[in-house]
């Protein structure tokens, strides 16, 4: 009737949950497999359609070699991130995210001025590759901000 009852106090849950956000080791486990599964999927032709800018040798052994071996090494850090982030606590959990923010840092710096990236990569493949690193490093920092 218009008064609390402060005997029997009751919480009221709020209208909309707060969402949670996504953990910087799966944002980054996200980025690492998804590009992982086009390096190995894709052909070097295909892929060089959508990633690069024309400039680089159509045929080429090595970087097809390349692109494999680098998609199997994201697979596997992709994963490894989706493990370590379920099973590590406190110190080590830190040290899991300052290598992320670390690594999201320096991969976001290599498409924004590494020579390859700049002379070879279509600008925006660069542009949503270093956002998409640079916040996983965000995700990361502020992660390590809040604990």
């Amino acid at each position: 009737r218009g008064h609390q009852n402060f005997d029997n106090p009751t919480r009221v849950p709020p209208a909309h949950p707060t969402p949670k956000m996504i953990s910087p080791a799966t944002a980054s486990a996200a980025m690492y497999i998804g590009n992982g599964i086009t390096c190995i999927a894709l052909p070097r032709k295909q892929l060089g359609e959508v990633y690069l800018n024309g400039t680089q040798l159509p045929v080429n052994d090595e970087a097809q070699a390349g692109w494999k071996f680098m998609g199997i090494t994201a697979l596997q850090l992709g994963a490894t991130l989706l493990v370590a982030d379920k099973v590590l606590t406190g110190d080590d959990k830190k040290k899991m995210n300052m290598g992320i923010a670390a690594g999201g840092a320096a991969a976001a710096g290599m498409f924004a001025v590494n020579g390859f990236c700049t002379d070879m990569v279509k600008p925006e493949m660069r542009i949503m590759n270093a956002i998409g690193n640079a916040a996983v490093a965000g995700l990361a920092i502020k992660a390590l901000m809040e604990k």
